[in-house]
């Protein structure tokens, strides 16, 4: 009777070990589903802002802005008012990029490239499998949605991964005017995204959008206007990960 009961309570441990493990399986296979959100204290995104009379290519958190190598960003793609690419002018400086923005310039794609960290800790711009004794890396992919003209129509693009829809052109709007967003992953309602309401003034508060993907924004000012989101995906190489930066950026010109 002892050798039976043992048997019966060996069986029963190994099913319970193996629900348990399911059940950390299943878990682990949401978190990779839903991402990890990124800490908004390293939220660095790109848009563009007025610099010394150029429309500058900003990487900055809140007040925070950083001066880079042209060569760090690795593509500006422009689109029209209906998702057309168009030419950009880049223009190179020693710290920074600008671009030359014509009429029919109405959405800017920004690929920022890969950050790794080598075994020294030094930031190397190459994928993980490229340098030697590395434990993490970053592609960092940054995306912003700059609204140049008054007339363009809120503009869906169905390439991008993550993006911040208005509601109306946010450049009819002034300073405590409230308008409706919605944020899409891969062209669908994003759940519970994770917000930046005011990149430039409120870093740190954070909130999130509703089950569509929605959420209401009041425009924090007569000038630059920010909103963000920011999340990271694990991709199937150790030590990995997307980290995305999607950015709505407009600049109300005071009256």
């Amino acid at each position: 009777r002892c050798i039976i009961i043992t048997s019966l309570l060996k069986k029963l441990l190994i099913m319970e070990v193996l629900m348990n493990k399911k059940i950390l399986t299943s878990l682990f296979a949401v978190g990779l589903a839903a991402g990890c959100v990124c800490s908004s204290v390293d939220a660095h995104g790109v848009f563009f802002a007025n610099r010394l009379d150029e429309k500058a290519l900003v990487l900055g958190e809140g007040p925070v802005h950083d001066a880079y190598s042209p060569e760090m960003v690795k593509s500006i793609i422009g689109l029209d008012n209906n998702g057309m690419v168009i030419p950009v002018q880049v223009i190179k400086h020693e710290k920074n990029v600008v671009v030359v923005p014509n009429d029919k310039l109405g959405i800017t794609v920004i690929d920022y490239g890969y950050w790794t960290k080598d075994k020294d800790g030094k930031t190397v711009h190459k994928p993980i499998s490229e340098v030697p004794g590395a434990q993490k890396s970053t592609h960092a992919i940054k995306y912003d949605v700059h609204y140049w003209n008054a007339e363009a129509k809120p503009f869906n693009n169905k390439d991008a991964f993550i993006q911040i829809i208005p509601s109306v052109n946010p450049l009819t709007l002034r300073k405590g005017d409230t308008y409706e967003i919605q944020v899409l992953k891969d062209g669908k309602p994003y759940a519970n995204a994770p917000l930046i309401k005011d990149v430039i003034n409120d870093l740190t508060n954070e909130s999130q959008a509703d089950a569509n993907g929605k959420a209401t924004v009041t425009v924090s000012a007569n000038g630059l206007n920010v909103v963000g989101v920011e999340v990271c995906f694990p991709t199937q190489t150790k030590g990995e990960q997307n980290k995305y930066f999607s950015a709505l950026s407009f600049i109300i010109n005071p009256e």
